[in-house]
């Protein structure tokens, strides 16, 4: 592999592997560009996804660390809320999805992400009420 040495050089090689299906290597990138930029929120979520391909914990340490980073960040809340259900962990994934419709109320699918999560928690009735605001939004939308 190459040794490039800015943000945008690395960030064209994550793509290029990502096209050939080279996951590993778009991470070693992401590590090179994390290691220049400890402070991008972006290349945490991007990492967090491709580990997320393999390994929900590594994808939720790579989300909470976005979070830290950038407390208001709507995506990195979704996705570790998806990860977190991925590991049956319905009740944190809850949690992130509300965080997510705090910041951002107006997203229909944030309130299907959460329903779908109470549905699993066996909360039906608050399942069906998230369902319903979804669709409301949809509609005014």
């Amino acid at each position: 592999m190459n040794e490039p040495k800015t943000i945008s050089e690395l960030m064209k090689l994550v793509k290029e592997e990502c096209k050939k299906g080279n996951i590993n290597n778009a991470i070693i990138y992401l590590n090179e560009a994390i290691e220049i930029d400890p402070h991008d929120a972006r290349f945490f979520i991007s990492r967090g996804t491709f580990k997320g391909t393999e390994n929900y914990e590594d994808a939720i340490e790579d989300y909470t660390k976005a979070i830290e980073i950038e407390p208001k960040s709507v995506f990195a809340y979704r996705l570790r809320g998806d990860a977190k259900s991925e590991l049956g962990d319905y009740q944190g994934a809850i949690d992130d999805y509300t965080k997510a419709i705090e910041i951002y109320p107006n997203k229909a699918y944030l309130y299907n992400y959460r329903a779908e999560s109470k549905r699993k928690s066996g909360d039906n009735e608050g399942a069906d009420e998230d369902d319903r605001k979804a669709e409301k939004l949809k509609n005014i939308f």
